[in-house]
């Protein structure tokens, strides 16, 4: 097993019950020469964990998207009990992101960086990393992730435009929210499309999608924010309140239920409740 990255035991708490994780939890496996970390997502059928951005710290790699552990005996599952939410030395950690060159070049994709950052590492890790002078493991799982640097390469765009918009979804905590942007067509066969470049006005979050490989423009927008879990899923309230792209307040119900039902068709592990205006959000902005 690579000896390059201190395992951070005192911050790994032993985890028995899978269901007991909460989505977004930050969870490593470490046995059977294997040392994998990443966000947890959910618990599947067959009692495989799935993780969304697994990291793979003996090579350094991004090995995943988006994948399943099955943990097989002399293995073992740990949780983080610390992440860049809660951790003092958070603001310091990001500084190193926002230090680096191929981030200052991508600006289009800074907020989307940083989120992959909170959501699949510890603020710990970081800095020990720049303290050893190795960001290997840091670096190129983010230039696998958003194909820059010497990982540019042709990618299958709709795909790729579904797990960016499921990482927002899933980086979300209680009260958190994101402005998206999306396309809905009439036609049965269409498949919808959503981005979000986080919490950015609705007119500045098209000019970034217009910079992206995404191949469409939106038709609505408004605001998503993250509740407690509902049925025992990852809940959000939903809006389609943009003045940009829509009525804002005056938004109807029957406008945001199009754009649930789009949403519950491309991630349906989550649960989302449409709401009128800008109910997701507040009137106090005109996004």
């Amino acid at each position: 097993m690579s000896q390059k990255h201190i395992k951070f035991y005192n911050l790994l708490n032993n985890v028995v019950d899978y269901n007991s994780l909460n989505s977004g939890s930050i969870v490593r496996r470490i046995g059977n020469g294997k040392d994998q970390q990443g966000c947890f997502y959910r618990v599947d059928d067959d009692g495989g964990i799935i993780m969304i951005n697994v990291l793979d710290l003996n090579e350094e790699t991004l090995a995943s998207s988006e994948g399943v552990l099955r943990i097989k005996e002399d293995d073992h599952l740990y949780r983080y009990t610390t992440s860049f939410r809660d951790s003092r030395i958070a603001s310091q950690a990001l500084e190193i992101i926002r230090e680096w060159p191929l981030y200052k070049k991508n600006e289009h994709l800074q907020d989307a960086i940083i989120n992959f950052v909170v959501m699949s590492y510890v603020p710990e890790q970081l800095l020990e990393m720049k303290k050893n002078e190795n960001m290997s493991l840091l670096f190129v799982p983010i230039q696998q992730k958003f194909r820059i640097g010497r990982f540019t390469e042709r990618r299958n765009w709709d795909r790729v435009g579904k797990e960016m918009f499921r990482d927002w979804l899933e980086g979300l905590y209680d009260g958190e929210h994101i402005t998206y942007v999306a396309q809905l067509m009439q036609q049965k066969s269409y498949t919808p499309k959503f981005f979000s470049a986080g919490t950015k006005p609705h007119i500045e979050t098209e000019t970034i999608l217009m910079q992206e490989p995404y191949n469409f423009r939106p038709t609505h927008g408004g605001h998503i924010k993250a509740g407690k879990p509902r049925n025992g899923k990852k809940h959000f309230i939903v809006d389609a309140g943009s003045n940009h792209l829509g009525r804002g307040v005056k938004t109807p119900m029957h406008i945001v239920k199009k754009v649930t039902d789009s949403l519950k068709a491309r991630y349906p592990d989550y649960d989302f409740t449409p709401v009128e205006g800008r109910g997701a959000f507040g009137t106090e902005q005109s996004y």
